[in-house]
């Protein structure tokens, strides 16, 4: 089987959003569902990449490191099941100084791409923030938003870029996108 990627936002979607950020690994808490939801995807297929923007690092508020001990917290978690997250890629600049890497810009999406050779085409980005709706569609994927992030998206009817679908959480999602039903 061929696989395929799915380039997936990080808080609020794989783990609990805190408001204004995840400053430490100890802050970081997976949801309920976030092993399955990672694990359905796998399983159908899909090599998992992680676009996130973290300008708290240009902010001062975390580091580098802590990152990547985020990184291996979630990869920690995943590997009892027997896969792991392909790439993580991160966006530490600050909104101003970011141009087009950081999100809604389509830039990590595109790192991965030519890092690995990626056909973009079907591919989905799963977000939880208008950010990711508009990188999805500036990087033309399909954009997914799930509702599990500090937001809780109430208003996005009005956002200027739309969701294809709308779930509650990754899982929902996850299990949607495996079982092939992609244009129900």
């Amino acid at each position: 089987m061929t696989r395929r990627p799915i380039f997936l936002d990080r808080d609020g979607v794989i783990n609990v959003d805190l408001d204004p950020y995840v400053t430490s690994a100890d802050d970081f808490r997976l949801f309920p569902w976030t092993v399955d939801a990672l694990e359905t995807l796998d399983r159908a297929g899909y090599d998992i990449y992680v676009v996130s923007n973290q300008q708290g690092v240009a902010l001062g508020l975390y580091t580098e490191d802590t990152l990547r001990e985020i990184d291996a917290k979630l990869q920690a978690a995943v590997a009892p099941r027997g896969f792991q997250i392909r790439r993580i890629y991160y966006c530490t600049l600050l909104r101003s100084e970011a141009g087009d890497y950081r999100k809604p810009g389509p830039g990590m999406v595109f790192q991965a791409r030519d890092e690995f050779g990626l056909d973009l085409s079907g591919a989905f980005l799963i977000g939880d923030q208008p950010t990711d709706i508009e990188c999805a569609h500036r990087a033309g994927l399909r954009p997914i938003l799930v509702l599990s992030g500090v937001s809780r998206a109430g208003d996005w009817h009005e956002w200027p870029y739309q969701p294809e679908r709308v779930f509650p959480n990754l899982l929902e999602a996850a299990e949607w996108i495996a079982r092939g039903q992609v244009t129900s």
